[in-house]
C-alpha cells in the first residue's frame, strides 16, 4: 500500500486536490495508461505584465519539452488505484474524493497577518496533526496544494523524515516573497505549476518543474441556461441578476459582504429590474443570510451552485481570489474588491512586486477588470462601477475582450490529468 500525504488549507485548494485525486486514481485503475497530454502549447502573454517576465519566458517552449510526452505505463507499474491511500488536511470535496481527513481545512483558511494570530492556536494544532501523522505512518509521497505559510514550514519538517514533495499550483513568487523560491528548490522534488510563464522562474532556480495547466479551464461551467436557472431560483422573468461573492473565508465574508449589501441598497434605488444573488459555500450560508437580513435589499442566497449563479448574472463583485479567475472564464463583467486589516495590508505593500490583486489583470498585464482595494473600497464607489457598467455596453464589451486574451494565455490542457501523471511517475520511480 502505497501512502500520500496531500494537504489543502483552504476551499479552492479543496477543489483541486479532490480533483488530483481523483485523477491519479483514474488513471491507475486503467489497464493501459494514456500518453501525457501534449505538451506544445505556448501561450501569448502581454510583454511587462509581471516584473521581470516577456514574452519569450511565456511562449516559447520548454527545454525537454520533447521528452515529457512520455506515457505512464512506460514507468514500471508495480502499483493499481486500490493500492494508494490518501489522507491529509482538506474539506468536504476531498472526502467525498476518497481522502482522509485528519484536520478539516475550513479551521485553517485564514488570511493576514492578524487573522492568522487569531486562529495560532488552530494552525498550531493542525500542523501537529500532520507532523505526528507522518511521523507514525510511512508515508511514500506527499502533496502541497498551494497555501505557502502552511506548506512551507511543513515542507521543512517532512524534508527532514525523507518524504518526497511535491507542490502543486506553486506560490506566486513572481508576485510577491520571492525568497520563498529558495526553500521551494531545497525542500521539493518537483512543482507543478499552472501558468506557463511560471516553468522559466523555476527552472532558472533550479527546480524540477512542469507546467501542467490551469485546472480550473475544465471544471468551470454551466450546468443550466440562464433562463432555466432565474426560474429554478424564483427569480423574475426579466431581471438582471447581480452576483455578489464575499469571499470563502469567514473573515472575509464578515469584511466584504457588508460593503456590497450597502453598494447594492444605493444602486437598487436607481433600478427596478435588478435581483441580487450571493453565491456561498453551505459552510457560510447561515452567516450570509444573517448579515443579508440587516440590510434593505432584497437577495437570494444560492448554496453550494456557484458557477450557475454567476453565469445567470450580467455582472458580479467579486472578492479577490480564484473567483475573479471563475467569473472571467465565465465571460462574466466584473469589478475585484478586496480589503484586509490595517496590518495585513502594510505587510503586504512592503512584500508585493506588482501593483495589480486580480489574476485576470496580473496574468493579462492589462487593467482589463477594475478594482476596489483597503480604502478605495466604498459601498459608494462600487454602487458607481455597477452603475457604469450596467448603463455603458461599450465597456462591458470592451471587459469581455480583455477575457479572451485571458483565454489565450490559459492551456486547455487537462491540469488535473496533467499532474496525476507527473505524481504517478514520481510514485512509481520511487520504489
Amino acid at each position: 500500500m502505497k501512502k500520500i500525504l496531500i494537504i489543502a488549507g483552504e476551499p479552492s485548494a479543496d477543489l483541486h486536490g479532490a480533483n488530483l485525486v481523483k485523477a491519479i486514481r483514474a488513471a491507475m485503475a486503467k489497464d493501459k495508461s494514456p500518453a501525457h497530454p501534449s505538451d506544445g502549447y505556448t501561450a501569448p502573454f502581454t510583454k511587462g505584465g509581471i516584473e521581470g517576465i516577456t514574452q519569450d519566458d511565456a511562449g516559447r517552449s520548454s527545454e525537454g519539452e520533447a521528452n515529457r510526452t512520455q506515457p505512464i505505463n512506460d514507468v514500471v507499474r508495480t502499483h493499481s488505484s486500490d493500492d494508494i491511500e490518501f489522507t491529509g488536511i482538506g474539506g468536504s470535496l476531498m472526502k467525498q474524493a476518497g481522502v482522509n481527513i485528519i484536520y478539516d481545512a475550513d479551521k485553517i483558511a485564514v488570511v493576514g497577518i492578524s487573522e492568522v494570530i487569531k486562529h495560532l492556536g488552530m494552525i498550531k494544532q493542525a500542523f501537529k496533526t500532520v507532523e505526528t501523522f507522518a511521523h507514525e505512518e510511512h508515508i511514500d509521497l506527499a502533496i502541497l496544494i498551494d497555501f505557502p505559510d502552511f506548506n512551507l514550514r511543513l515542507a521543512k519538517k517532512l524534508y527532514t523524515m525523507n518524504i518526497p514533495l511535491v507542490y502543486y499550483i506553486s506560490p506566486q513568487v513572481w508576485a510577491w516573497r520571492k525568497g520563498r523560491i529558495k526553500k521551494i528548490a531545497r525542500y521539493f522534488k518537483q512543482v507543478l505549476v499552472i501558468f506557463s510563464f511560471e516553468e522559466s522562474i523555476y527552472r532558472e532556480a533550479g527546480i524540477k518543474v512542469r507546467f501542467v495547466g490551469h485546472p480550473l479551464v475544465k471544471t468551470v461551467k454551466m450546468t443550466g441556461t440562464k433562463e432555466t436557472l432565474i426560474k429554478k431560483y424564483g427569480l423574475p422573468d426579466k431581471t438582471r441578476v447581480i452576483a455578489m461573492l464575499p469571499g470563502s473565508r469567514t473573515a472575509e465574508v464578515k469584511r466584504h459582504l457588508p460593503i456590497m449589501l450597502e453598494a447594492a441598497s444605493i444602486i437598487n434605488k436607481s433600478y427596478q429590474d435588478l435581483s441580487f444573488v450571493i453565491p456561498v459555500l453551505s459552510s457560510q450560508a447561515a452567516m450570509c443570510a444573517q448579515i443579508a437580513g440587516t440590510f434593505k435589499v432584497s437577495v437570494k442566497i444560492i448554496v453550494d451552485d456557484t458557477y450557475n449563479a454567476v453565469g445567470m448574472s450580467e455582472f458580479a463583485v467579486v472578492t479577490s481570489g480564484t473567483a475573479t479567475l471563475e467569473t472571467a472564464l465565465l465571460g462574466i463583467p466584473m469589478v475585484i474588491v478586496y480589503k484586509v486589516s490595517f496590518l495585513s495590508h502594510m505587510v503586504a505593500k512592503v512584500m508585493l512586486s506588482i501593483d495589480r490583486i486580480g489574476i485576470v489583470n496580473i496574468a493579462t498585464g492589462e487593467d482589463i477588470v477594475p478594482e476596489l482595494v483597503q480604502t478605495g473600497l466604498k459601498p459608494e464607489t462600487l454602487a458607481n462601477i455597477m452603475d457604469m457598467y450596467l448603463k455603458d455596453k461599450g465597456a462591458y464589451s470592451r471587459m469581455k475582450e480583455g477575457y479572451v486574451k485571458l483565454r489565450n494565455i490559459l492551456s486547455d490542457r487537462d491540469a488535473s490529468e496533467s499532474a496525476a501523471y507527473e505524481v504517478i511517475n514520481l510514485l512509481e520511480s520511487a520504489v
